[in-house]
């Protein structure tokens, strides 16, 4: 086990690639902002477009950012799985709902079962149950929970 700010970022590409699939035209995500590649968002624009290349290398930069950001939270040495799974929670919903839930504070206090748990409770949005949410987080479930 390390500290989470300790692993390749590049080891969680593939996993979150694999959810947020690779769009190289701009456009807008389900909450309304421009989006490209593999879920990229900083400073897109209507028209934007990239190649396959910037779109994997802006990936794991995004990934790289939210793994520092989340390095500030998890106060627990985590696994490679582990790491994974929280890396693509926190990239999909935000480093800020991540801080501030229970999932975050399970894992700090040693609960790794019920930090699991807490996964399956990131499946909404607009306040409804998404079915493609739904197989992510229990993916990222699973393999928090592998060894």
């Amino acid at each position: 086990m390390k500290n989470i700010g300790t692993y390749d970022p590049g080891m969680a590409a593939g996993f979150i690639s694999s959810f947020e699939g690779c769009k190289l035209t701009a456009y807008k995500c389900a909450a309304g902002v421009w989006t490209i590649g593999y879920g990229h968002t900083q400073g897109v624009r209507e028209g934007d477009t990239c190649m396959q290349d910037l779109a994997k290398a802006w990936l794991v930069d995004d990934i790289r950012e939210t793994q520092l950001l989340l390095a500030h939270y998890v106060n627990v040495p985590v696994t490679q799985n582990e790491f994974i799974a929280l890396v693509s929670l926190a990239f999909n919903v935000g480093v800020g709902a991540l801080m501030k839930s229970k999932l975050l504070r399970k894992l700090n206090s040693g609960d790794r079962e019920g930090a699991a748990d807490e996964f399956l409770d990131f499946d909404l949005a607009g306040g409804k149950k998404v079915a493609g949410l739904t197989r992510r987080r229990k993916a990222e479930h699973d393999l928090f929970l592998k060894d």
